[in-house]
C-alpha cells in the first residue's frame, strides 16, 4: 500500500469514529472552525461561518459531529457580484443560517458512507441531490481531499450550494416536462396537497409524453366537469406522505424496495415497487429519473400514468387467459362471489393453467363429483389469504391465515419470494378489494396439528442455532448475508416465540431485524444482531432454569407436532 493510500484510509476511519473522540478542551482541538481558520482557500467560507451560530457550534462543539461542504474561494467567485456582502447584512440575518446551514449535514460522514447516499437531509431540512461516485453535490463537484476533523468532516466543493425554496408543485411548475400534470393538479383543486410545508411527501410525476400515451381524447375527458372526482382520484394516487428515496436517504428514512417499505397514496391504495435489475416501476410505470430534491420532498419522474385500481380480484382473475382453470374452479365452489365483493380485502396466490394440469389436481377437476367439489374448496381456500399482503417486499418472514383459518406462510431470501415454498412469478396486481400473485404450483392442504414445537427448550434451540448460523456466515467473510439471517430469523421467532420474552427484549428484537438500509461497515450490523440475540439466549435460558419443566424429560427423538 502507498503512503498516500494508507492516508486516505486512515483520513476514512478517523471520518468514522469521530463522533465517539470527545476533546477535552475545544480550543485545543482541531475542531471544523478551526481547521476553516487554517485553510487559506476556505475565506469567504470563514466570514459566513463566524457570523452565525451553527458556525459557533462547529467551531467550538465536540460532543456532536457534522459534515460540512466547504466552498473553496474560487466557487464564491462565481456569485454575482456583493452577494456575500448582502449575506453578512444583519438585516439578513436568517437567509444567512439558511444558506450556510444547506452546506452542514448532522452526524460525520466518512466517504464510505456518502458515497451509497442518493440524497442529504442537511441542518436546515432541507435536501439536496448527492452522487460521490460521479462526485457531484446539488449542481457543485467535490474538489481536494477530504479533511477530518475533531468534530466530523470536511468535504471541498467548487460552487456555493442554494437551499431548495421550491415546493413539489413549483419545481413541477418549473421543469417544463409535466404541464399535463401539473394542470391537472390545479383542476383537480390538490395545488395544496403538493405545496403543504408542513409534512414530506414523495411525488411520482408522469410527464406530457406519459399522458399522451392515454386512449385518444381521454386526456381531454379528465377536465371536463362530470370527471371531477375521477381526475381527483388519479392525482392523488401519484403522491404519497412521507419520503421514498430511490437511492438510500440520510436521517433514517426508508427507501422504495427495503423489505416491509410499501407507501400508499393519498388516493388510500399502495403503490407497487417492483426492481428486476435493469430498471424500477411503481404499479407498473417505469421510474426514468429519481431523487429530486424539493423543499416538501422528492420527485420521481416515470413514464405513464398510473391510475387507481378499479377492478375487483375476481375481474383481474378472469381477464387473463391464464387463470381460465382458476376461474372455472372459483365459479364451481362459490368463491368467486367473496372474490368480487368490496366488503373485505383478500391476497389470492393465483396458480396458473399449467398447475392444474399436475396430478392429483388433474383428475380431481376431471373427475369431481360432490366430495371432489368439497376438495377443490379446501384446495383454493388455501390460496385466498385475509388481508393485503405485499408479496414483492415483504418482510423476510410471515405467518398468514387463509379464509379457513389455516396458516400459511410467505418468506422471502435473496430477494425471491415464496409462498408455502411455492415461488411467486409476478407479485402484487392491485384490485381495489386486494392483490393477486401468480404461482406456478398448486398450494398443498393438508390439515396441521396444533403447534407444539413453543417451548422454552424450543425457543432456546431456535436462537442457538440462529447464532450458529450467522456466526458461520460471519467467519467465512459474508457479513450481509449473517446480518440478514438475524433478520429472517428475528422475523420467524417472534412469530413463534414472543410470549416467552419480556417486551423491553422483544423491542430489541424488532430494532434489529428492521431493515434499516446500512450502506456499509455490515460486520458492525452482524454484531449489533449478534449481541441482542445473546442477550435474548439468556433471557431464555434464565427463564428456563426458574421453571421445573416437564418438558426437560422429553427424548431428544421424540415426535413433535409441525406447524
Amino acid at each position: 500500500m502507498t503512503f498516500r493510500n494508507l492516508l486516505l484510509a486512515t483520513s476514512t476511519f478517523l471520518c468514522f469514529i469521530s463522533p465517539t473522540m470527545d476533546a477535552a478542551n475545544p480550543a485545543e482541538a482541531k475542531t471544523i472552525g478551526r481547521t476553516v481558520r487554517e485553510m487559506p482557500e476556505l475565506s469567504n467560507f470563514l466570514q459566513l461561518l463566524e457570523k452565525t451560530g451553527i458556525g459557533s457550534i462547529l467551531s467550538e462543539n465536540t460532543s456532536a459531529s457534522y459534515t460540512v461542504f466547504a466552498p473553496i474561494d474560487a466557487a464564491f467567485k462565481k456569485l454575482p457580484e456583493g452577494t456575500v456582502q448582502t449575506l453578512l447584512d444583519p438585516r439578513n440575518d436568517d437567509r444567512l443560517e439558511e444558506v450556510f446551514g444547506f452546506h452542514v449535514k448532522e452526524i460525520s460522514e466518512a466517504p464510505i458512507f456518502i458515497e451509497k447516499y442518493s440524497i442529504l437531509r442537511m441542518t436546515t431540512r432541507q435536501f439536496i441531490s448527492v452522487n460521490y461516485k460521479k462526485g457531484t453535490i446539488g449542481d457543485a463537484r467535490f474538489s481536494g481531499e477530504v479533511i477530518p476533523c475533531s468534530n466530523g468532516v470536511i468535504y471541498l466543493i467548487d460552487t456555493v450550494l442554494t437551499p431548495t425554496t421550491d415546493d413539489l408543485f413549483q419545481r413541477l411548475q418549473k421543469d417544463g416536462r409535466f404541464t399535463i400534470f401539473t394542470k391537472a393538479i390545479t383542476a383537480s383543486r390538490q395545488g395544496k396537497l403538493f405545496q403543504n410545508m408542513h409534512s414530506l411527501y414523495t411525488t411520482f410525476a408522469p410527464t406530457d409524453e406519459a399522458f399522451k400515451k392515454l386512449p385518444a381524447k381521454t386526456v381531454e375527458s379528465l377536465f371536463l366537469p362530470e370527471n371531477d372526482e375521477r381526475l381527483e382520484d388519479i392525482i392523488k394516487h401519484h403522491i404519497t406522505e412521507q419520503v421514498f428515496a430511490f437511492g438510500k436517504s440520510s436521517g433514517g428514512r426508508r427507501s422504495l424496495g427495503v423489505s416491509d417499505v410499501t407507501p400508499f397514496s393519498a388516493f388510500g391504495q399502495q403503490l407497487n415497487y417492483k426492481f428486476n435489475g435493469k430498471h424500477a416501476t411503481v404499479d407498473g410505470a417505469k421510474i426514468i429519473e429519481t431523487d429530486i430534491p424539493c423543499a416538501n420532498g422528492v420527485i420521481h419522474v416515470i413514464d405513464d400514468v398510473i391510475l387507481p385500481a378499479e377492478k375487483s380480484l375476481l375481474e383481474l382473475i378472469k381477464n387473463q387467459k391464464r387463470f381460465s382453470t382458476l376461474t372455472r374452479l372459483l365459479k364451481e365452489t362459490g368463491l368467486d362471489l367473496p372474490l368480487a365483493s368490496s366488503r373485505n380485502t383478500f391476497t389470492i396466490f393465483a396458480p396458473v393453467n399449467e398447475a392444474w394440469e399436475k396430478e392429483p389436481y388433474k383428475s380431481l377437476i376431471e373427475n369431481h363429483g360432490e366430495t371432489g367439489t368439497e376438495a377443490l374448496y379446501g384446495i383454493l381456500s388455501r390460496h385466498v389469504i385475509v388481508g393485503k399482503h405485499v408479496s414483492e417486499n415483504p418482510k423476510p418472514y410471515n405467518k398468514l391465515r387463509t379464509i379457513h383459518g389455516a396458516p400459511i406462510y410467505l418468506t422471502q431470501d435473496e430477494g425471491k419470494s415464496k409462498i408455502s415454498g411455492i415461488r411467486i412469478i409476478e407479485s402484487d396486481e392491485e384490485a381495489f378489494n386486494g392483490l393477486v400473485n401468480a404461482i406456478d404450483s398448486v398450494i398443498k392442504d393438508p390439515m396441521e396439528l396444533p403447534e407444539k414445537d413453543i417451548t422454552t427448550v424450543d425457543a432456546i434451540l431456535f436462537v442457538q442455532n440462529t447464532l450458529k448460523e450467522s456466526s458461520d456466515l460471519y467467519t467465512k467473510g459474508k457479513y450481509e448475508a449473517s446480518w440478514r439471517n438475524y433478520i429472517r430469523r428475528g422475523n420467524e421467532f417472534l412469530t413463534k416465540y414472543s410470549q416467552f420474552i419480556s417486551s423491553a427484549r422483544r423491542g430489541g428484537v424488532r430494532n434489529v431485524i428492521l431493515d434499516d438500509q446500512p450502506v456499509a461497515q455490515l460486520a458492525r450490523e452482524a454484531w449489533t444482531s449478534r449481541n441482542v440475540f445473546r442477550d435474548l439466549l439468556r433471557e431464555l435460558e434464565q427463564r428456563e432454569d426458574r421453571i421445573v419443566d416437564s418438558y426437560l424429560m422429553q427424548l431428544p427423538k421424540k415426535t413433535r407436532f409441525g406447524r
